[in-house]
């Protein structure tokens, strides 16, 4: 059974997934049906139950081969960059996840099929708070300690959680990959997850493999070797009121609730952790964003020497303070390469010709400074807060530089900030057609920045979303027939067209601009809600609509009352059956009048003629020309019928002169 033949009263329930998928086997039966009940499912030879069959069946699967998830409601499959691939239906997965259906067909290395089934959930989770607090092992490091109430969290070295530590610790940072580890919950209980890290990730002092642990309150939990090292507590509670953590920039918080600050712990006691020196995660990544494939990004990762199952956990040496003439020399030394030496540094050379180099120098500071001028100029206004000034000067630089990318992300940062908060206000004053000029006035300005372009889109879309909402009502209001789904639907495949940009896009935007972020969680609360629609009643719709298509293209008219009740009493929130009605009855006025020969009744009915629904309007064509050959035919039956009455006269009468007999 689909979703959309769940019961509405079951379609009701407010969790994001209400279904659960169902794997039924094609090349393998002996597998039998898997059902996925969680939100995470892993697929590889050394997970359950791929790793109990035998050797020579999964012998193609790679240890970590693919994900299926959920995300938003919505049902995923993402390959992990595996020796032999993914398919979805004959189409192979790569790098980006691929949206599951009912029906489709999945191959995992060409050799294990399987049927998807979306099934009604068989007994969905009970909501409960689960907190997870990293406090940094060592504390001369000046880490600072990482709450999680959000879930899935991704460790990545581009997140500020990490990043903001590239000053102090450059190499230690770029130990840790773009996309490292996850931590995410399964049935209750935090597991963490290496995501084929450069460096790995390591658990009580031991390297994870390819199958996600579960993660338990006390153990040691590090990424990338001995520097980024914690102390994991796990707590459990009650579902929290979502306004206990308020957001600021960079993911830090600006307020806790004061029940979660006396609340008592069970757990062994623990350093006091200062609200100004942690970092809050409060607001959970996307798990299209944690199994997307960027092959090309692993690259800027550094190998760690140390990150090894047996020095992972070992204190690290303090820096060492290098010299003054250390640092002299490794510039000069990179200075030659960059100039196309060998970077390899002769002092005696040196000596002889340090006054040409210098000079060299001296010249080529003085092209730089002149030549970062306008970048100097666009960073001074941001600095000053003079966002507006800033967005003009990248729009004039860019006209005539436009492949330049440092002033692209400048000149993004500025059109944020100069223009968001007044389409927020726009937005929250629900005063839509101001935002859309807003947006009209972002797209002019981005005209040559190809970095701001997308995120302008994005907000043009959350406009869209939003004024749609409004009008529409809120979230139980009800679902105009043919009129609504289609609104819908491409609300909803605007994003899931390509949805991890989509998400970057936002999450770019509210670092920008942090009260964004309030805003960009409604907009997804709402979309999660039409995407329950259209899978539901757009759907539902879209097959009504067939169903009226194929009895008027086959004159089979008589099933359409019965089963316009239908829809009504098994759809509530749909509406407008009654102008489906109103057109039906025209519809068959009509063609009974034309069949019938009565031309100026049907004239006049034609002339008057308004269908408020697209399959009865794409039938006026159709109407028009019964009418016209009904016409031509009762027409050619009078003229044939008239003959017809001459030919009997003239029989009768012979010649034509009078027959009356002569006296």
């Amino acid at each position: 059974m689909s979703p959309d033949d769940v019961p509405i009263a079951e379609m009701q329930t407010p969790l994001a997934r209400r279904v659960d998928i169902v794997l039924r086997p094609i090349s393998h039966p002996e597998f039998g049906e898997i059902r996925i009940e969680s939100d995470l499912f892993a697929v590889g030879r050394a997970e359950t139950p791929f790793a109990s069959a035998r050797a020579e069946v999964v012998a193609e699967l790679s240890r970590r081969h693919a994900r299926i998830f959920f995300e938003h409601g919505v049902a995923y499959i993402a390959d992990l960059d595996s020796k032999n691939g993914t398919t979805v239906n004959g189409v192979e997965v790569r790098q980006k996840p691929h949206p599951l259906h009912n029906g489709d067909e999945i191959r995992f290395a060409s050799v294990l099929a399987y049927r998807v089934e979306l099934m009604p959930c068989v007994a969905p989770p009970a909501p409960q708070s689960i907190v997870v607090t990293l406090t940094p092992e060592r504390d001369d490091l000046d880490l600072q300690p990482i709450v999680i109430t959000g879930f899935p969290f991704l460790i990545s070295k581009a997140d500020d959680t990490f990043a903001r530590y590239k000053g102090t610790y450059p190499h230690q940072v770029n130990y840790v990959s773009r996309r490292h580890a996850h931590i995410f919950l399964r049935d209750g209980d935090v597991f963490v997850e290496d995501l084929g890290s450069t460096n790995g990730t390591f658990v009580g002092g031991k390297r994870l493999d390819e199958s996600a642990l579960a993660l338990r309150d006390g153990e040691t939990l590090a990424f990338g070797g001995n520097h980024f090292v914690y102390r994991a507590e796990v707590r459990r509670g009650p579902v929290a009121d979502p306004t206990v953590t308020k957001m600021k920039a960079g993911g830090e918080s600006t307020e806790r609730s004061a029940e979660a600050k006396a609340e008592p712990s069970a757990q062994p006691a623990q350093p006091a952790i200062d609200p100004e020196r942690t970092t809050f995660v409060g607001t959970a990544h996307s798990f299209l964003d944690i199994f997307c494939v960027d092959p090309a990004l692993k690259q800027e990762d550094e190998v760690n020497p140390d990150a090894s199952q047996a020095q992972a956990l070992k204190h690290e040496a303090k820096p060492r303070h290098r010299r003054t003439g250390d640092r002299f020399t490794r510039f000069v030394s990179e200075l030659s390469e960059a100039l196309g030496g060998s970077g390899e540094l002769d002092l005696r050379r040196w000596g002889r010709w340090g006054g040409a180099a210098l000079a060299a120098l001296g010249v080529l500071v003085m092209a730089l400074y002149v030549r970062n001028a306008p970048q100097r100029d666009i960073h001074a206004l941001l600095d000053a807060g003079r966002y507006a000034s800033a967005t003009e000067t990248a729009d004039r630089y860019l006209a005539r530089h436009p492949g330049d990318a440092a002033f692209q992300a400048a000149g993004t940062e500025a059109l944020m900030k100069a223009m968001v908060p007044e389409w927020l206000a726009a937005v929250k004053a629900q005063e839509f057609d101001r935002a859309h000029s807003i947006v009209a006035g972002m797209k002019t300005l981005a005209q040559h920045n190809a970095d701001a372009q997308p995120l302008v889109a994005e907000i043009g879309w959350m406009g869209d979303l939003e004024a749609y909402w409004a009008a529409r009502g809120g979230a139980e209001a009800p679902i105009r027939l043919f009129k609504d789904e289609p609104v819908i639907s491409s609300l909803v495949e605007r994003w899931n067209d390509d949805p991890d940009p989509n998400q970057h896009a936002l999450d770019r935007i509210a670092s920008f601009v942090p009260e964004f972020a309030a805003s960009y969680g409604d907009t997804l609360s709402h979309l999660r809600k039409l995407e329950s629609d259209d899978s539901v009643y757009g759907a539902a719709a879209e097959r009504l609509k067939t169903a009226i298509d194929k009895a008027l293209s086959d004159d089979r008219l008589e099933s359409l009352p019965a089963l316009l009740d239908d829809y009504s009493e098994r759809y509530p929130r749909l509406t407008g059956f009654d102008s489906v009605r109103s057109d039906l009855r025209q519809y068959q006025q009509i063609e009974s009048d034309a069949r019938a020969g009565n031309t100026q009744a049907v004239a006049a009915e034609l002339k008057q003629l308004r269908f408020a629904t697209p399959p009865f309007q794409a039938r006026v064509a159709k109407l028009e020309k019964l009418a016209t050959s009904s016409s031509a035919s009762h027409g050619a039956g009078a003229s044939a019928e008239a003959s017809s009455s001459a030919d009997t006269a003239s029989h009768e009468t012979g010649d034509g002169h009078d027959a009356r007999p002569s006296p």
